[in-house]
């Protein structure tokens, strides 16, 4: 992968450090059209989601139960290469000035065994068993916050990453955008989609559920639902949705506390502070 490091290209993927808490990685624009071809039907098929949520301990009680959505315009399916094989996670569509910004797990764009960046990533908004209604869209531009990148700190396990113009159009003027909210802690309700692991849920679409987060502890909060198995790490965590425009308020993110948890009913985010705002900003002034 080439990346652009203060202006020159080099084959050696580098990281720059961008003001303070982030970091980040730009493949050529070239690359776009490559990523696009490399994941065919096939590919998409055999793609293993990442992380690995499971239910060994058995249904808990009293706790709600995912479903199956439509799914939404502004969330979809994050397929990327690993290094050891296809997956994928969950992302969604944040706003921004340039319309053009995803958010997702920052683990579901950098390896912290292998300390490098996924390969071959692109966003497929509102995909359902192999259907592409809003087009296959290529990642060019990835930012996270260096304490994640350095030592896997769970409070930063959050990332943006910007999409390619496609046809002459930005993604949020096609599909619409979520508005990221910071310091919307614990006890707010949320509506929670993502793409679970195809093994527990072989409809190969998206699940959601309707709950209240709840504190887990000074920087993290978790919201307790079965059914988000591996895949729905990058999950976004919206307050006030509108089931009209499909978009809401982005208070948090499947990720931090154990990459998101380890168990399928109960999900962690990290609370979004003034970092994540300075975070998306830094990413869309390099978008």
């Amino acid at each position: 992968m080439k990346v652009l490091l203060c202006g020159v290209l080099t084959a050696v993927p580098l990281l720059s450090y961008v003001p303070e808490a982030s970091a980040r990685v730009v493949t050529s624009a070239d690359r776009g059209a490559a990523a696009v071809a490399y994941w065919t039907p096939e590919r998409m098929a055999h793609a293993t989601p990442l992380g690995g949520r499971t239910g060994r301990f058995g249904p808990v009680t009293g706790v709600p139960v995912a479903r199956g959505v439509p799914g939404s315009r502004v969330i979809g399916a994050l397929f990327f290469d690993s290094g050891s094989g296809g997956h994928y996670c969950t992302a969604s569509v944040v706003r921004t000035p340039k319309r053009n910004m995803l958010l997702t797990a920052a683990h579901c764009l950098y390896s912290q065994s292998t300390h490098a960046w996924h390969r071959h990533i692109v966003f497929v908004p509102r995909y359902a068993a192999g259907h592409r209604p809003y087009g296959t869209w290529p990642i060019w531009l990835m930012v996270a916050d260096k304490r994640w990148l350095q030592r896997g700190d769970p409070d930063f396990d959050f990332a943006f990453a910007a999409v390619q113009i496609m046809g002459g159009r930005r993604i949020a003027d096609v599909v619409g955008a979520n508005t990221l909210e910071i310091n919307q802690g614990p006890g707010i309700q949320v509506v929670v989609s993502g793409y679970p692991a195809k093994e527990n849920y072989p409809a190969d679409r998206p699940v959601g559920c309707a709950g209240r987060a709840y504190r887990q502890s000074r920087t993290q909060m978790r919201f307790d639902c079965h059914g988000f198995y591996g895949g729905t790490s990058g999950s976004p965590w919206l307050s006030d949705y509108d089931g009209h425009t499909q978009t809401g308020h982005v208070v948090g993110v499947i990720g931090g506390y154990q990459e998101g948890g380890s168990e399928e009913w109960r999900s962690y985010s990290p609370i979004f502070t003034a970092d994540t705002a300075r975070l998306l900003n830094t990413a869309d002034d390099r978008a």
